[in-house]
């Protein structure tokens, strides 16, 4: 099964949506890989939102050189207050290479929690269960600590741990700093490494902005 996709993030997205496009280029164990992600969050009502998270990644070591997944779903705010929110999102589950006992679709319920602090930090936690035809399930879960400053830059810390039904449980940590422009949209540069004593690490670029805002 797909290692977890290291994406920026996908905590509640501002009003009118948001969209994250995230390239990685990295080795492990001598061996080369490159992944294409993206989160895409778009409002559907006040305190409902679509989601969608391809991921996909072309390596030596995956089954016919590539490996992807996607989820797709529906994010609700079920609490919000000046400084904190919860939102439960559920989600139909496309994995491209599954264990030989497992369907290739099933379902994803992720959990997310946010709190926001007056000197502009904020942290974030998800928790992910996952299931596939023929009884296969997974857990993942991903934190988040940042802090925005001088206007427009944001730091960013993440420790993303994967539990898959099929292969080794991994725990990856990334650091990377996002600059905004003036009209919303940001580059991401960043470094990301496994920490669970495998040999790994990968080089970050990513692309913030709205949900169809293609204007400089």
């Amino acid at each position: 099964m797909a290692p977890a996709p290291a994406s920026a993030g996908a905590w509640i997205a501002p009003e009118g949506g948001q969209e994250i496009w995230t390239n990685v280029a990295g080795a492990r164990e001598d061996l080369y890989f490159f992944e294409s992600s993206a989160y895409l969050e778009a409002p559907l009502g006040e305190s409902t939102s679509f989601v969608a998270a391809p991921w996909v990644e072309q390596s030596y070591d995956a089954p016919e050189g590539w490996r992807a997944e996607a989820v797709v779903g529906v994010k609700r705010t079920i609490f919000r207050n000046a400084d904190t929110v919860m939102a439960l999102q559920a989600g139909a589950l496309w994995i491209s290479h599954p264990s030989r006992e497992c369907d290739e679709g099933g379902a994803e319920l992720r959990w997310l929690g946010g709190r926001s602090y007056d000197n502009g930090a904020f942290f974030n936690l998800e928790a992910a269960t996952r299931a596939l035809g023929g009884g296969c399930g997974s857990e993942r879960a991903d934190v988040t600590g940042g802090l925005r400053f001088a206007g427009n830059w944001l730091a960013l810390g993440q420790v993303f741990f994967d539990a898959p039904h099929d292969g080794e449980e991994t725990v990856k940590a990334q650091l990377s700093l996002v600059r905004f422009r003036e009209n919303g949209r940001g580059i991401q540069l960043g470094l990301r490494v496994r920490v669970d004593g495998a040999e790994e690490a990968a080089l970050v670029l990513g692309f913030w902005g709205p949900v169809g805002d293609r204007d400089d």
